[in-house]
């Protein structure tokens, strides 16, 4: 099946060049199992939602289970393995100084798809905020994933958190149902126009999370009347 994508056009201003545009996906939102699930029932899957529902949760635990055991498991979507990082002092484990982190790349299937999906250029984005990636500075990954206790560098244009608004700032929804947080000012290390150096609160819950900031800021001496929100492309994973 071939898919399309439709991106916008934005200026870059992480580089001097004049003509230098970075493409940002349009998105439609975020779907988790359930909202999956629904599609397929939607297209004519026999098996019950419920069903489903459970044989994909006890899927994803022996995928789990099977990682942490030592199993480099191999999906149509996914590749994934585990590694440990740290010095090991004296030769023992420990959890200040070494973490496991599970690395992840495109499954056979998912790069095929990837090849096979083609770009429609849109025009250039109106709001020039933005948010282009997030950086775990823990692990170094770039795949979404963040660590509780730790900084996440969080990139992209006009996301400087300002104004006297009291919805400014930056959040995560829990795709799962959790509660929508917002991040204590004292976690927003850095802030800066075009980079934020968040601290990931050391007791967030692990799951996966929408990201978005909100912001009066513009270029301009005064802050814009009304907030503008932008959302990160793609989930953010608490790990």
């Amino acid at each position: 099946m071939a898919h399309k994508l439709k991106a916008q056009l934005v200026k870059n201003h992480l580089t001097p060049e004049a003509n230098d545009y970075v493409g940002i996906v349009e998105s439609f939102g975020s779907a988790n199992n359930a909202a999956i699930v629904d599609e397929l029932v939607a297209e004519g899957m026999e098996l019950k939602r419920e069903t489903a529902l459970d044989v994909i949760a006890r899927y994803e635990r022996k995928c789990i289970d099977l990682t942490l055991r030592g199993y480099s498991v191999s999906t149509p979507l996914v590749h994934m393995h585990a590694t440990i990082k740290g010095a090991f002092h004296d030769k023992t484990w420990s959890r200040e100084a070494n973490h496991l982190h599970v690395s992840l790349a495109q499954g056979a299937e998912l790069r095929k798809a990837v090849g096979d999906t083609t770009v429609e250029v849109i025009g250039e984005k109106a709001d020039p905020i933005a948010l282009f990636s997030i950086t775990n500075l823990k692990t170094g990954a770039t795949d979404g994933s963040v660590s509780p206790g730790f900084n996440a560098e969080l990139k992209g244009a006009y996301i400087k958190v300002a104004g006297d608004d009291p919805s400014c700032g930056v959040y995560l929804r829990g795709l799962s149902g959790q509660d929508d947080v917002k991040l204590e000012a004292s976690s927003i290390v850095l802030n800066e126009p075009s980079r934020l150096l968040l601290l990931v609160p050391a007791g967030t819950r692990t799951g996966a999370y929408e990201l978005r900031v909100v912001t009066q800021y513009t270029i301009g001496s005064k802050p814009l009347q009304h907030p503008r929100t932008v959302t990160l492309s793609g989930s953010v994973v608490v790990a």
